[in-house]
């Protein structure tokens, strides 16, 4: 498991996830920063490589949220078991804790959440029809500021299955939503789908600019994984331009971030 890469992923997921539900209040209650807390730790322990810590940390937290009734704990706490089960490669147990993550977020705001984790599972598991179907049903779940995450997966499919007018109309629809909402990691993304789709039509200066500035806000985010994923999606593009030398040295710089990452998350 790639630690840096569960890090970049799970804390923003745990982010999410928070303001979904906890909405805009700025205060939390006691029981609602005693949970927040134990997720947040148990993520950090993860990253670094400290599974059963991380377990021990969910399982406290969902402990705590069962005693008070607490649906928002409760989920939350499922999802983050779910995310970590997955990128650990433990897709049957992910699937277990996300359908009970879906049964008890029936009709909250927290819904489209594990309905998007569903979708990544259907998609670790190649059932691109069924991760479809789940990241449409997310999408038209979010009642919050997530939508262009949300659009960002469907891209993604959509790239996935070959439809790449498809995915270019989502990733430009996912862009301008992550631009107004100021979700710079989401914008990224969506620049980087944009940025690959265009030097396979071999707009190479067009894709050039996409993938730059994908990979400017990576850097203020400090993202590695994405760091890492934008350097790679240049080397593909330098390929395609025939520039072997170039390509060489995005994949070698990719690299170097992605061993030195993994150092750091260790720490």
């Amino acid at each position: 498991m790639n630690n840096a890469l569960v890090k970049t992923i799970l804390i923003l997921a745990a982010s999410a996830l928070l303001s979904g539900c906890f909405g805009s209040r700025v205060q939390l209650s006691e029981h609602e920063r005693k949970i927040s807390d134990l997720n947040e730790r148990a993520l950090g322990s993860a990253a670094k490589g400290y599974a059963t810590d991380a377990q021990e940390l969910l399982q406290e937290a969902l402990r705590l949220a069962s005693a008070q009734d607490d649906r928002n704990g409760v989920s939350l706490t499922l999802l983050n078991q779910s995310r970590l089960a997955r990128h650990d490669g433990k897709l049957q147990l992910a699937a277990q804790l996300v359908e009970q993550a879906l049964a008890n977020a029936g009709g909250t705001s927290q819904y489209a959440d594990a309905a998007q984790e569903k979708a990544l599972q259907e998609l670790a598991a190649n059932r691109l029809a069924e991760a479809g179907r789940w990241a449409r049903i997310s999408l038209t779940s979010e009642q919050g500021n997530l939508q262009g995450r949300r659009l960002n997966l469907l891209a993604r499919i959509a790239l996935m299955t070959g439809d790449k007018t498809e995915a270019a109309r989502l990733a430009e629809a996912a862009l301008a939503a992550n631009k107004r909402d100021g979700a710079e990691l989401e914008r990224a993304n969506s620049l980087r789908m944009l940025g690959l789709i265009t030097a396979q039509e071999r707009q190479f200066d067009k894709a050039e600019e996409l993938l730059q500035e994908a990979l400017k806000l990576d850097k203020q985010q400090e993202a590695s994984a994405k760091i890492a994923a934008d350097l790679e999606a240049l080397a593909e593009l330098a390929g395609l331009q025939g520039n072997k030398e170039l390509q060489q040295g995005y994949l070698q710089r990719a690299k170097t971030v992605r061993e030195h990452s993994k150092v750091i998350s260790k720490q």
